[in-house]
């Protein structure tokens, strides 16, 4: 064990051999709702993929903005309308099939919303949508205390000022972090760094939230996901907890065959419900539910026929892909992502498992268009498997991938831009190593966002532009492609696999593929596109051997940019 407050990084029964750890120097006080922030003593952390909070968003797949969310009851009437950014805790009791239960926690204060006797307080329970719950790793959540809940920091620590706001952020790189210490009665807290203006670019601590003592957030102002970023400038750039380069070591189990399935087909159910919902409403008909077309309706355009291929359908951006005796994950296959019914004479390819009381039948599919000959071939479920016209989970697919504009004017038009990779990223890349100024060896900053996919996923470009510089060895076997986009702004697509898409000079549209994402040899992290992002206001090499990023001086943050264009593609 560790000196007071210090910390250890546990990583359950698996034996690795871990690099030397650089420990935060920041000190570790848990929240207590009777005495305010307490010491927490030799405490432990644990890496997790989970955590009890979110923050509230109002959720419409029609479009429409609103600053409030319904909190439903278990029978979806309204209760009351919750402020958008509000923290809530999923609790646990019986859930719906589209739901998570919610109890608030603290109400965003930061809303144009005018309040109304029908407003949320902290306290309430219901159920939120789960499309209405956002990770709060993407918010910087502001709080009020008094003098004697912050005593004991402010009497340890020089730099902390008792009677000025303090800002917080969700601990997080590939994970949360879960602390448990000696002093507080086996409960579990989330850690939260804590900040104050003017203080630098170090947390000044770290603040302990258990899910059963959460009155820290009774006064609470919430700053949003691209607005946070800029915030985050002042208020200071996270300190690691404890610097594994740079995928944290932290394997996580996948989900069991049975949560996967259940999960799963209930979401594609939800969805499919939801676009017949749209279609009654708007008086379509429905391949599902025939109604009669009104008389005035015009006759809509003849719609091209669908190709009969066979993709995978799931609700989430990925599928695992199992062994012959379903235990094992050989890979994952993407949403969306063509295959083929393997055929194989005198072979029985079908498999039959009952699961909760139902049968379910495996295909053995192939993926003929991967690269990777060992992740061709697998399991997946037979309602996993759709034509390409009759999977829900593509209906909505943004207008932004199906039809690009030619032309942009920059970076600022609001026809910019496309996103980078095929689907959200799997880690944040606003946090941990992953982030633009992370911190490198040499003193060296990060002059780059990791976006965190699957090898030999597409690297998209992100709006029309040419080739500046084809493929070239970039990182640790890796390598890149320069491009400079409609408006003159330049882009380095970077950590690629050699295979190539584009030639030197070439015009690319926006959304083409200009790579594969590929991974590096050291082992040391996951698949990855590497996003640098250059005004175009300077000429040359994009690497240099001078300042603190090593790069051509008109480097830009991408953060901001990707933030937006995820929400508008996604």
């Amino acid at each position: 064990m560790l000196t007071k407050n210090s910390v250890r990084l546990l990583l359950g029964a698996l034996c690795l051999t871990l690099p030397s750890l650089s420990m935060a120097e920041a000190p570790i006080y848990l929240w207590d709702n009777e005495e305010g922030f307490i010491n927490g003593l030799n405490c432990e952390i644990e890496a997790s993929d989970q955590n009890p909070f979110m923050a509230s968003q109002f959720y419409s797949s029609k479009g429409e903005k609103k600053d409030t969310e319904n909190l439903r009851n278990s029978k979806g009437v309204m209760q009351s309308h919750l402020v958008n950014h509000s923290l809530v805790k999923v609790i646990d009791e019986n859930r719906g099939r589209n739901t998570k239960p919610v109890e608030v926690i603290g109400v965003n204060k930061r809303t144009e919303a005018k309040k109304n006797r029908w407003f949320s307080e902290r306290g309430d329970k219901g159920y939120l949508h789960s499309n209405s719950l956002r990770p709060i790793e993407d918010f910087v959540f502001s709080v009020t205390t008094n003098e004697k809940e912050v005593e004991k920091v402010a009497s340890e620590n020089e730099a902390f000022r008792s009677g000025e706001e303090m800002f917080l952020r969700a601990a997080s790189g590939a994970s949360y972090f879960r602390a448990t210490c000696d002093n507080t009665k086996e409960r579990e807290y989330i850690l939260f760094r804590a900040y104050q203006k003017g203080h630098g670019d170090r947390a000044i601590f770290y603040a302990g939230v258990s899910a059963e003592e959460t009155s820290l957030f009774s006064n609470l102002n919430t700053y949003g996901k691209v607005e946070s970023m800029s915030f985050l400038s002042e208020v200071g750039q996270e300190a690691p907890l404890a610097v594994i380069e740079p995928n944290s070591l932290v394997v996580t189990a996948p989900p069991s065959l049975e949560e996967e399935l259940e999960a799963s087909n209930d979401a594609l159910e939800a969805i499919a419900s939801e676009i017949v919902a749209e279609k009654e409403e708007s008086g379509l008909s429905s391949s599902l539910k025939p109604k009669r077309r009104p008389e005035n309706l015009p006759i809509p355009t003849p719609r091209p026929k669908v190709s009969l291929q066979h993709i995978v359908c799931t609700s989430g951006s990925t599928l695992n892909v199992r062994d012959e005796n379903l235990d094992d994950v050989l890979f994952k296959a993407k949403i969306g992502e063509r295959i083929a019914l393997f055929q194989s004479f005198g072979e029985e390819t079908d498999l039959e498992e009952v699961i909760n009381g139902k049968k379910y039948v495996f295909k053995k599919v192939e993926f003929k268009e991967r690269e990777s000959s060992d992740e061709r071939v697998g399991y997946i479920a037979e309602s996993f498997i759709k034509t390409e016209g009759d999977c829900p989970a593509l209906k909505d697919i943004p207008s932004l991938r199906l039809n690009p504009p030619t032309t942009i004017s920059g970076l600022n038009d609001e026809k910019c831009c496309d996103f980078p990779t095929a689907a959200k990223p799997t880690h944040s890349y606003t946090s941990g190593m992953r982030r633009f100024r992370a911190g490198r060896s040499g003193g060296r900053l990060h002059a780059a966002c990791d976006l965190y996919r699957y090898k030999n996923e597409p690297a998209r470009s992100v709006a029309p532009g040419k080739v500046i510089r084809d493929m070239y060895k970039f990182y640790q076997g890796t390598y890149a492609v320069e491009v400079r986009h409609a408006g003159g702004f330049v882009v380095r697509y970077g950590e690629l696999t050699g295979k190539r898409f584009v030639r030197g000079g070439q015009s690319v549209k926006m959304g083409q593929r200009l790579g594969n994402i590929g991974v590096v040899n050291s082992g040391c992290c996951r698949p990855m596109l590497h996003f640098e992002l250059y005004s175009g206001s300077k000429r040359g090499s994009l690497s240099t051997g001078s300042g603190r990023y090593r790069r051509r001086s008109d480097l830009m943050d991408p953060t901001p940019y990707l933030l937006k264009w995820q929400d508008k593609v996604f």
